[in-house]
C-alpha cells in the first residue's frame, strides 16, 4: 500500500489530525482506515471523481480513477509506468491515454475550487497536470475513505486487450 501521508495537500490541511475532537470523529469528519478489497478502492476513487464534477461517461475518467487507484494502492507507484499498464490492459497506446486524461481534466473546469473547499486547504488554480489531479484525488481519498488493501496486483494487468489499430492498421500504413 503506498504511504501518501507526504502529500502535500494532505500535509498542509487547515485541520490537523490532532485536533479532531470525539464528536467531529463521530460525526464522519475523519475516516478511520479500514481493510478494503480493490473494488472499494476503485468505487471510492470514482465517488471522489464524480463528487468533484468529473463526468463518468468519458473515457478520460475511467483512465483517471485507474490512474489514481494505481497512485493509492501502489507502494512504487511511478506515473509512466502506470500509464503504460492502463494503455496495455485496454489494448491501446499511452498517448491515448494521456489524451482522454487532459481532456476529461479540462472539461471539468471547477476541480480545483472544489477540492480547494474540500480539503480546506488553497490549490493554485494552474494544478491541472495529470500528475497534479492524481494527488489531489489521492488526497482526497485519504482524508474521506481511507480504505488499505492487502493486495497491490491489478487483476486487468494480466489479460491485455488486442490493440486492433496498431495489429491491422499501423497510423494508416498496413503491415
Amino acid at each position: 500500500m503506498h504511504d501518501i501521508s507526504d502529500n502535500v495537500y494532505l500535509i498542509n490541511r487547515v485541520n490537523p489530525l490532532a485536533s479532531y475532537t470525539l464528536d467531529r470523529f463521530l460525526h464522519n469528519e475523519l475516516a478511520v482506515e479500514r481493510a478494503m478489497t480493490l473494488n472499494d478502492v476503485r468505487l471510492g476513487v470514482y465517488n471522489v471523481l464524480l463528487s468533484h464534477g468529473f463526468r463518468l461517461q468519458l473515457n478520460g475518467c475511467e483512465f483517471l480513477a485507474s490512474l489514481a487507484a494505481r497512485y493509492i494502492v501502489k507502494s512504487d507507484y511511478d506515473e509512466q509506468k502506470a500509464i503504460s499498464a492502463i494503455a496495455i490492459s485496454m489494448g491501446t497506446n499511452d498517448d491515448f491515454i494521456i489524451g482522454c486524461i487532459n481532456g476529461s481534466i479540462i472539461r471539468n473546469k471547477q476541480f480545483i475550487s472544489i477540492a480547494s473547499r474540500t480539503l480546506g486547504v488553497t490549490i493554485p488554480p494552474d494544478k491541472t497536470s495529470i500528475t497534479d489531479v492524481v494527488t489531489i484525488v489521492g488526497a482526497v481519498f485519504k482524508v474521506y475513505f481511507n480504505y488499505t488493501v492487502d493486495t497491490e496486483h491489478f487483476e486487468e494487468d494480466d489479460r491485455p486487450a488486442i490493440n486492433f489499430s496498431r495489429a491491422i492498421l499501423d497510423h494508416g500504413k498496413k503491415r
